[in-house]
């Protein structure tokens, strides 16, 4: 019968190679140090190759080490994911999703076929609502909401913070001049979303620009329609980074200037706490929190 490394050694090698030193892997993995370097020296001698190599006091993968690393990597995660798709195949049911325009359109739905891959006997429903204020609908599972992250009585999960300045078209930009300073805006439409006009405000004075344009221009009931319109050259729209991402990436739209600020609200994941414990919930809040982390590479990230 072969013998095979024990997984714990295996857990402590891959995080070693990941994290680069005997101190990151033992944080990492909750072990104290003299763990970590007992387990990478026992996995040596069981592999009967040189796994380390040592400068002075320091200790690092060896060439075939890295490459053995690289292998258990592939191995743990095919394990890993396997294992995963069989516990999904368990999982069935109608869950109801309802989300702000902004996020639905904005990045949800370019994304939500990876969550019926996982889940494929889950029946997904999305909604989406303006001035999404009311999370206690029983009809809905979990709300994506943009605020302050309090709601009181709920389970509330911190989803992305965002990052805001004025987008317009390239064809816009081009045909106003290239702005060439904020006070530039006082003379072009402002597109605004009902409800968010302290954002603008905000922006704004930090530009040193009067703060009462914020309520001039056109407003919207949906932030599809606001940035639809920016796209198609009415006016300039605050977006935010994270909504704003795969149009700005584009080139659907351009940001005029450079002031870029932290918005004062995030986006959420809020349920009732008996539907927070759901299943399906509970597998939907894993997936876009791991979607988030992996397709959105800004410094804040859920």
């Amino acid at each position: 019968m072969k013998h095979y490394p024990s997984i714990q050694a295996l857990r402590v090698l891959t995080s070693f190679a990941r994290t680069g030193s005997v101190e990151g892997t033992a944080n990492e993995l909750f072990q104290t140090r003299s763990a970590v370097t007992y387990q990478l020296r026992l996995l040596e001698r069981e592999l009967n190759f040189p796994l380390l190599c040592r400068t002075g006091t320091r200790m690092a993968l060896s060439a075939e080490g890295l490459a053995y690393a690289h292998d258990v990597r592939q191995a743990l995660n095919t394990i890993s994911g396997s294992a995963q798709r069989y516990a999904n195949k368990s999982l069935s049911g109608t869950l109801t999703i309802c989300s702000t325009p902004g996020f639905a359109g904005g990045w949800l739905c370019s994304r939500i076929a990876r969550f019926n891959e996982a889940y494929p006997d889950v029946k997904i429903i999305l909604k989406t609502q303006t001035l999404l204020e009311n999370v206690a609908n029983e009809d809905v599972d979990a709300f994506i909401t943009f605020g302050n992250g309090h709601w009181p009585e709920m389970s509330v999960s911190h989803l992305v913070d965002i990052r805001i300045s004025p987008v317009c078209s390239p064809v816009f930009l081009h045909q106003h001049g290239m702005f060439k300073d904020p006070k530039d805006l006082n003379s072009v439409p402002l597109l605004n979303i009902l409800g968010d006009e302290t954002d603008w405000e905000i922006w704004l004075t930090a530009a040193g620009v009067d703060p009462f344009l914020a309520h001039r221009g056109i407003t919207f009931h949906d932030g599809n329609l606001c940035f639809n319109a920016a796209v198609y050259s009415q006016g300039v729209a605050l977006g935010d980074h994270f909504t704003c991402r795969a149009a700005l990436e584009s080139g659907l739209l351009v940001m005029p200037f450079e002031l870029v600020l932290r918005g004062r609200r995030s986006y959420y994941l809020v349920s009732s706490p008996a539907k927070a414990e759901t299943p399906t919930v509970g597998a939907f809040s894993s997936w876009i929190k791991a979607e988030i982390v992996v397709r959105h590479t800004d410094d804040e990230v859920a």
